[in-house]
């Protein structure tokens, strides 16, 4: 392919029109083999419990015409709409309530006394109490629990959650347009033991899935939800699934013990966990800065704190109890992920599966069907505070959520799934910017600094989500960002590595200015190939008002709410590119 520059190369990816579709293959115009898709993999509907007991009453089937471009009414009657459709999204709704929540909105079968005090508490105003009866006993405690129906009568809510599940498939497939939208089918696994989040998203390729909607009740830990998905789900029926965790911001550092795990754990880990949420609703989970560190220029965004579900402060923890916290990050978990390598090669086990490799993702979590709405000027709250400026203002921590971006030849199940699997994949805070990061090992020597012309393709083949492979020579990165609606204002590579047994890591600024177009070239002078290593790229854009200085500044009211009136610089993170001796 031929080196153009970046914005002319997406223009001509997004004036590509899809001709015809047969058999999901799709005819593009244009001479490049991939282009970008935008999508959301973490969307909730009325079939989620949260997401009920809050108001939240559209289907799944009206989830996947808004992400479309139809309007929807949100709770308090407001309406939202798209102003710019997605490409691909998945349905993950909570399969520990499909069963409770296919009964206890059944006229035929929600008489009982717990369906009763549910409906009658489904409401923005009457959420709270929903989620503290029902969402908090029953995947918090140390050992979850089925709510009373089923409790009461295991069979009826067998029947029910399957019903559940095949309703979620039954839209998801009816809206699956090959060539113009995918809809991915999915579910949540939603452990919360204790309050630390260790949520998983399954997502699978195609219409063949899981029997049954895999759920943290019946299947407690990790292992558990990886051997039944081993279990139910076989590629040589046709069924392959990918789980993403989400939330390590508010895990408490738990669920990723990769230093510690058997061997089978790790394979199945390596088998299924391939991507990780990095930003969401309810928070960014890039990085976490060091206890009183002076400079959090590096890890800025969205970052939300909490405690059993609380808002917390830093103040509220130990120097332990925040390193601890700070591993859970992604960029902790990467870390760790090359201490494990580092120790597999010393024991002479080496093992590409202890790492922790792990491709960027962002998604809204919305629970009120809306995917993708995460434009911060139209966005109306958390399903908690839509409608309500004070509700909103108590949760000054949430956002809109962000979006996934993934490099496909074409809009289907499986070339969407088949990029996620591969980790070309990048994840944003909301922007639709446009982003490639490859690389490669060039021998010889260079001048200090290289320009995109410098280079062609074949000096950097790699693309992100990839692996070097251990060579002499030095690693020679290309990045390339176009802006969407705010000029881009910096570009760094994250670099991680583990030397002598220490994890290291540094933010290396390659370029900076104002600008809509930009690439840029960088080479890692300090690589050792023997020492395990990864590089992602991180894109800001300039500063624009947050979603909560636009809601308050409309309102006439910021200076009622301490911290509302705020800058923040939207990003872009590239899934990494490893070097694993």
């Amino acid at each position: 392919m031929i080196l153009r520059p970046f914005g002319l190369t997406l223009s001509l990816l997004l004036a590509a029109g899809i001709v015809t579709a047969d058999n999901n293959t799709c005819a593009i115009a244009g001479d490049d083999s991939k282009q970008v898709f935008w999508g959301d993999l973490h969307v909730h509907t009325a079939y989620s419990l949260d997401a009920y007991g809050y108001g939240t009453v559209h289907t799944p089937a009206e989830a996947f015409r808004f992400a479309q471009g139809e309007p929807l009414i949100l709770p308090g009657g407001a309406t939202a709409q798209l102003d710019r459709p997605l490409d691909f999204m998945a349905i993950t709704d909570h399969a520990e309530w499909l069963d409770f929540l296919h009964i206890c909105t059944d006229p035929g079968q929600s008489a009982h006394p717990t369906c009763q005090t549910l409906r009658k508490h489904s409401n923005p105003e009457g959420g709270s109490k929903v989620f503290g009866d029902f969402v908090v006993p029953s995947i918090t405690r140390e050992a979850p629990a089925a709510l009373p129906p089923c409790e009461e009568n295991p069979e009826l809510c067998k029947t029910a959650g399957l019903a559940q599940w095949q309703r979620i498939q039954t839209q998801a497939n009816a809206a699956n347009k090959p060539c113009t939208f995918t809809a991915l089918l999915g579910y949540e696994w939603s452990a919360t033991r204790s309050f630390s989040h260790t949520h998983r998203n399954v997502i699978f390729r195609s219409d063949a899935v899981t029997a049954t909607a895999i759920d943290y009740i019946r299947y407690p830990t990790l292992k558990d939800l990886f051997t039944e998905l081993d279990r139910q789900c076989q590629k040589t029926d046709g069924c392959e699934a990918l789980t993403i965790p989400h939330n390590t911001n508010m895990s408490d550092g738990a669920s990723f013990d990769v230093l510690s795990e058997d061997a089978d754990l790790r394979r199945m880990r390596a088998h299924y966990e391939r991507l990780i949420e990095v930003h969401q609703e309810k928070g960014n989970s890039e990085c976490l800065a060091p206890l009183g560190a002076t400079d959090e220029s590096d890890c800025n965004l969205e970052i939300q704190l909490t405690r059993h579900s609380r808002p917390a402060k830093p103040a509220d923890y130990t120097p332990e109890e925040w390193e601890h916290m700070r591993a859970g990050y992604v960029r902790g978990l990467l870390l760790r992920g090359l201490e494990a390598a580092a120790m597999e090669r010393d024991s002479q086990d080496s093992s590409s599966e202890s790492a922790l490799k792990l491709g960027m993702v962002g998604a809204t979590d919305t629970h009120a069907a809306t995917p993708g709405f995460v434009d911060e000027a139209l966005w109306q709250g958390s399903v908690f505070g839509i409608g309500s400026l004070e509700r909103n203002m108590t949760r000054l921590g949430w956002n809109p959520g962000g979006l996934t971006a993934v490099w496909a030849s074409q809009n289907t199940r499986g070339e969407i799934f088949d990029a996620l699997h591969r980790r070309e994949v990048y994840a944003t805070s909301g922007p639709r910017i446009r982003l490639r990061f490859d690389a490669g090992i060039r021998k010889g020597r260079d001048k200090a600094a290289l320009t995109c012309n410098e280079i062609t393709d074949a000096d950097v083949p790699v693309v992100m989500g990839g692996d070097i492979k251990p060579a002499r020579g030095k690693p020679l990165f290309r990045i390339q960002a176009l802006a969407d609606r705010n000029p881009i204002a910096r570009i760094e590579i994250v670099r991680g590595t583990v030397l002598d047994g220490k994890p290291q890591q540094q933010v290396i600024g390659v370029w900076e200015g104002t600008a809509r177009d930009v690439c840029a070239v960088w080479r890692d002078a300090d690589y050792d190939r023997n020492a395990p290593t990864f590089w992602y790229a991180r894109v800001q854009e300039v500063e624009s008002p947050r979603w909560s200085a636009l809601m308050c500044r409309k309102a006439g009211r910021c200076e009622e709410f301490p911290g509302a009136d705020q800058l923040i610089r939207e990003r872009a993170w590239s899934s990494p590119v490893w070097s694993l001796p």
